[in-house]
């Protein structure tokens, strides 16, 4: 079934931009007669997946400044069945790996094996070097029920367009 686009956005990302973006969720899931209990989870999953782009993306000027080439985008669709996002910022290819595996290991369990996960990684208390417990791919999992989708897209020699896309039922 084809799905319509009910939100975008291409552009800086900051902080208070984040904001901006879930009032405007706010509003087209109204418009779009999203549940509650949907909207609810598809916030959870914005916060998630714009904050660690906000705090792990290459950061590039795109105001025609010269830049790696990308600005960082969000694309949220709605069809009769599902709800999906989908995001785009551009990584340093060394991060590549890192962010695959921990994809693919979330993707490989299923949603018993994910509260473990979770619960594990919690009280490991490893963090990384950017701060992050890598507690949101799990917790993004969890909530939509979904396996995680994302590639990569050569855009330069330093540079990579990381895609993720996930999904849920409403």
């Amino acid at each position: 079934m084809l799905s319509k686009s009910i939100l975008s956005y291409q552009g800086p990302l900051t902080f208070s931009t984040i904001d901006w973006l879930l009032s405007e969720f706010k509003m087209v899931a109204h418009d779009h007669d999203i549940s509650f209990k949907t909207y609810k989870k598809m916030i959870s999953v914005l916060i998630e997946t714009l904050e660690n782009i906000s705090k792990y993306s290459v950061h590039v000027h795109c105001n025609g400044e010269p830049s790696t080439g990308f600005c960082p985008s969000l694309r949220i669709s709605r069809s009769e069945s599902e709800i999906e996002m989908e995001t785009r910022n551009p990584v340093k290819k060394g991060d590549e790996q890192n962010i695959r595996s921990r994809i693919d290991k979330i993707n490989q369990q299923d949603s018993e094996e994910l509260k473990v996960l979770y619960k594990t990684t919690m009280t490991d208390g490893l963090f990384s070097s950017s701060g992050g417990a890598g507690l949101g791919f799990i917790e993004i999992a969890k909530t939509t029920g979904s396996k995680l989708e994302y590639n990569f897209k050569n855009l330069s020699k330093e540079y990579s367009i990381y895609t993720f896309r996930v999904s849920m039922n409403i």
